[in-house]
This record gives structure tokens, C-alpha cells and sequence, in this order.
């Protein structure tokens, strides 16, 4: 048989066997350039019923500076567009709570924000941490005039309607008040510090 011969007559017995082979090897080199350049998420923040007309982009992209983490390598996460409340939608509003729920059970929130009801209730159930756990002394004085303090005098969060850059944001105006808190198992306790710090113009 002639080289041409012994290439066709292997062709037709394994030409399955290799384009399986070609398609496994294409897969896998995909899949391992896809773990190597995912980005590490540094922080996932929830602003949840917060009416802003500051996008997702924007708000990450600050978020960024404010960490100083290099895009290049890390990115943050901050969902703005999540409703519990004062939407036409009942559809919507368990379509953000099943997000929220599913987010904080695989322990991939860190910090949410909500209206006063809601950030009460789930307080109250042990979804945010102590403050007081988190920050020394003198970052709690300076937060002081942020904080909200329960019956037994836990600081769960802040509240949100004077802290500066929710005022830019114009989040939870127009008597929506409003608490931010860092979520009790979070995998980023650092980062949402900062981000706490950086709502506060703290930093």
C-alpha cells in the first residue's frame, strides 16, 4: 500500500476516535484559559429597592479605585437593580429574593443594603454582622453617626441616608430609608470593611 493508502484506510477506521480526541483537547484548553484569566471577585455588594440613576458599571468601577485593586486581575460585583418592594412585578420581587438568598447561602455576598423593614427583619434572624466585631474603636467613633444600634447594642450596619456617597447615589431618598451591612458569612471581610469606610467618605 502507498503512504496515501495507509493514511486513508487509518482515516476510516479512526477518524470518530480523533475528532473526539481533537474536540476533548479544544474543550480542555478552553476551559484552562478560562480558569487562568477569570478575574478574582474582591467583593459582591447587594443595593437592594435602591432607586439610583448611577449605573452597575459605574458603581463597580469606583468601587475599584476606592479597594485600589488593578482591574486587571480583580473585580467587584455591586447589583443595584434587585426589588423587594415598590415594584408592579410580585414575579420580580421573588426573582430578587431568591438572587439574595442564593448569593448569601454560597457564601458569595458580602455587603447588602436595604430598606429599613427588610434590613431589620433579616437582622433580627442573624444575617449581619456585629460592627463592633469588625472595626476598632476609633473607625467605630468616626462611624458613629452612621451606625445602627440595636436593643442589646449590636451594630449591625449603617444607615444609609447620610453616609456621602449613597447621597451621590441617590439611594434610598425620598423617605426609603435605608441600612447597609456586611453579611454574616462573608468571604471578604476586609474588602467590605473598606467599602463600609468608603460609603462613610472614611478613608
Amino acid at each position: 500500500m502507498t503512504p496515501k493508502q495507509h493514511l486513508a484506510y487509518f482515516w476510516s477506521f479512526y477518524k470518530w476516535l480523533i475528532l473526539a480526541a481533537a474536540v476533548v483537547t479544544a474543550l480542555g484548553i478552553y476551559l484552562l484559559y478560562t480558569a487562568c484569566s477569570e478575574k478574582e471577585c474582591a467583593l459582591s455588594v447587594m443595593l437592594i429597592d435602591c432607586h439610583t440613576d448611577a449605573g452597575q458599571e459605574q458603581m463597580e468601577q469606583e468601587l475599584l479605585q476606592a479597594l485600589e485593586l488593578d482591574a486587571k486581575n480583580y473585580r467587584v460585583q455591586v447589583q443595584n437593580n434587585l426589588m423587594f418592594a415598590e415594584t408592579n412585578s410580585g414575579s420580580y420581587a421573588m426573582t430578587s429574593l431568591s438572587r439574595f438568598l442564593s448569593d448569601l447561602g454560597s457564601e458569595k455576598l458580602d455587603v447588602c443594603a436595604m430598606t429599613e423593614q427588610d434590613f431589620l427583619t433579616y437582622e433580627a434572624s442573624g444575617t449581619f454582622l456585629d460592627l463592633r466585631d469588625c472595626f476598632s474603636k476609633e473607625e467605630l467613633a468616626a462611624l458613629e453617626e452612621f451606625t445602627v444600634i440595636g436593643e442589646d447594642g449590636k451594630i449591625p450596619g449603617l444607615w444609609t441616608a447620610s453616609l456621602p456617597v449613597m447621597e451621590q447615589y441617590g439611594c434610598y431618598e425620598e423617605g426609603r430609608k435605608g441600612a447597609v451591612g456586611i453579611v454574616y458569612n462573608t468571604r471578604h471581610l476586609e474588602a467590605a470593611k473598606q467599602y463600609l469606610l468608603f460609603l462613610a467618605g472614611i478613608q
